[in-house]
């Protein structure tokens, strides 16, 4: 697999993945002129090797179980009217299990569904939300106002 694909089942950036390979923590992994080969473990998910000193990485070490909810929130919304964009608040949450991560921008890797639930929201007090069990990347957790440079990483991904 190349590295589009496993930083997305990983769940981390692209260039994060690249700095992994670079310092030879992906195991397995053998460079093929410009291009990485990543092999991928019985559970389907490329294995990292932890660093010695340091947090603890925040990849995922097992394809999910549990379906990951992304909400838009309406509150920041409201609260963005009327502010200048640096001050904007991300407005699209991806609740995983305990990890709650804020963006404007995400790319999801394959089947998802929206749930509308008016008598019983979720947790959050959300009403529709959109669930998943594939992979989500954030590909703009910075509000910005050039549209070039804004849709570059969906042009990475081969989005566009």
């Amino acid at each position: 697999m190349g590295t589009k694909q496993a930083s997305i089942l990983l769940g981390i950036s692209r260039q994060r993945l690249l700095v992994l390979l670079a310092q030879g923590r992906v195991k397995g992994a053998k460079k093929n002129g410009r291009f990485w080969k990543i092999p991928v473990s019985k559970s389907g998910m490329p294995r990292i090797i932890p660093a010695r000193r340091g947090p603890e990485g925040i990849w995922r070490k097992q394809q999910a179980k549990k379906a990951q909810m992304i909400h838009v929130n309406q509150h920041n919304i409201q609260g963005n009217k009327g502010k200048p964009p640096e001050q904007f608040q991300p407005v699209v949450s991806l609740k995983d299990s305990k990890r709650n991560d804020y963006g404007y921008e995400l790319y999801i890797s394959g089947p998802c569904y929206i749930v509308y639930r008016p008598y019983k929201p979720a947790n959050c007090g959300a009403h529709v939300w959109i669930e998943t069990y594939e992979a989500v990347q954030f590909l703009d957790t910075e509000f910005n106002l050039d549209p070039s440079t804004a849709r570059e990483p969906s042009k990475q991904l081969g989005l566009v």
